[in-house]
């Protein structure tokens, strides 16, 4: 095991020789194995225990034995007790993720400027690949767990929990359990107790052969990372230029990488709603206060310093709204049959109109009756979340009376007996000027 740490160490250049590292230490045979192993390597090593304080007395036992460990074998020790369930309470987060964003803020903390390795094996690769794929995830996805990412290391990537047991037993050396990880209530635990023991009896080998699958995986992703940020680099600093690009792995992980730089968790719903206003143009929310644009092939962030408030306007003249333009324009007299029903979405009747309106943002919980319907929805019924953030809506006393992408209620439609109409329209006040 320690021949293939070692080279696991020199393929991805993890550390340098006789380097400084700080080995995350829980007490359990993975990291303890780490510790071990490290030093045995020639590391300068020393370790951090973070204690969650979620399991009681067991939490007080693994940091006791990471104390007694440590301190036989000579290697310093640093231990932080953190508070998982009040920042969960304050953070409404679940007590998984608190856990881990307390450990790794502890790490970075008290790691002095050193690399900073954690415990991940070959076993947590294939678990976190199971899992991925269960919820649906593209080539990122079953990669797992990357051998270095963020300034976190992981040399035993290659090894298997088999093996690191193994060299253990082999020093005589014990460790603590984590009694949470025996019990089958959660979907990792489902999967490393129940799913990967049937796998093994289809294929005893099957961590073997997923070490040759992660590997062709890890150089396709790798490849598409590489193209993806030749797209990106086609950028004048203010807009991304996606013109004549094809749909492709490369193009949809730009994507990902642009929302990934904004802080904004990549999802094939976000990424295919991205592609829709590329081919269509148009304007989405992403988060509070963030929306991406397109425009000609051309994408580009907004951003809101502070609320808009709604605008009055009416009938007779244009208005402006958050850098949009509502354009109108009276057709009189008017004939129902020169317009199909596509276009009729955007012609409002004159004479069914109040005398002034608000033009505000859409909202989710507006309501409308499309024409023909027989019925009123939700806006939020009609259009997904990331799309109606950008929209515009203009509304009177009553409510809606028109959505930007959806169309004019019944009660202010055009009919045959609409004798003057206006037509309604949406445009970015960018193009209409030609900036």
């Amino acid at each position: 095991m320690t021949d293939r740490v070692r080279e696991t160490i020199e393929r991805y250049k993890m550390l340098e020789p006789g380097g400084r590292v700080c080995a995350a230490l829980s007490g359990g045979a993975d990291s303890v194995a780490l510790l071990l192993c490290l030093r045995e390597l020639g590391y300068n090593v020393f370790a951090v225990h973070v204690n969650h304080n979620l399991r009681g007395e067991e939490a007080l036992r693994d940091q006791r034995f990471c104390e007694e460990l440590c301190k036989r074998e000579g290697i310093e020790l640093y231990v932080e007790s953190v508070d998982v369930r009040a920042y969960c309470a304050e953070n409404k987060c679940s007590v998984e993720l608190g856990a881990r964003e307390l450990r790794y803020r502890a790490l970075r903390k008290l790691c002095s400027g050193a690399k900073i390795a954690t415990a991940h094996t070959l076993s947590d690769v294939l678990e976190t690949s199971l899992f991925n794929l269960t919820r649906g995830c593209g080539i990122k996805g079953l990669c797992g767990i990357p051998p270095v990412r963020d300034g976190i290391i992981r040399p035993l990537i290659n090894c298997t929990r088999t093996e690191i047991e193994s060299y253990l037993a082999c020093k005589g050396q014990g460790f603590v359990t984590d009694s949470t990880n025996l019990e089958p209530d959660c979907s990792r635990n489902i999967i490393r107790l129940n799913v990967i023991p049937k796998l093994k009896k289809i294929n005893p080998g099957l961590e073997k052969s997923f070490a040759a699958s992660i590997d062709a995986i890890r150089e396709a992703d790798s490849y598409i990372d590489a193209e993806a940020e030749k797209l990106l680099e086609n950028s004048d600093g203010k807009a991304y230029n996606f013109t004549d690009v094809p749909d492709s792995a490369p193009f949809s992980r730009a994507i990902s990488i642009l929302l990934q730089r904004e802080k904004i968790e990549p999802s094939s719903e976000r990424i295919a709603a991205v592609k829709k206003i590329l081919r269509e143009n148009g304007r989405i929310n992403l988060k509070k206060g963030v929306y991406l644009r397109a425009s000609g092939g051309r994408l580009s962030f907004e951003y809101d310093d502070e609320p808009l408030s709604p605008v009055s306007a009416t009938l007779r003249e244009n208005a402006v709204f958050g850098g949009r333009l509502i354009a109108v324009t009276k057709i009189s007299p008017f004939d129902i049959s020169c317009f199909n029903k596509s276009e009729l979405r955007y012609f409002v009747d004159e004479a069914k109109m109040a005398e002034t309106f608000t033009v505000r943002r859409c909202l989710g919980s507006d309501k409308i009756r499309l024409p023909g319907r027989g019925f009123t929805s939700t806006v939020k019924k009609l259009l997904p979340s990331q799309e109606r953030a950008g929209r515009v809506v203009i509304a009177d006393s009553e409510g809606a009376v028109f959505v930007e992408g959806i169309g004019v209620s019944e009660r202010v439609c055009c009919s045959d007996k609409t004798l003057s109409a206006v037509r309604i329209e949406i445009k970015d006040i960018k193009e209409t000027t030609g900036l």
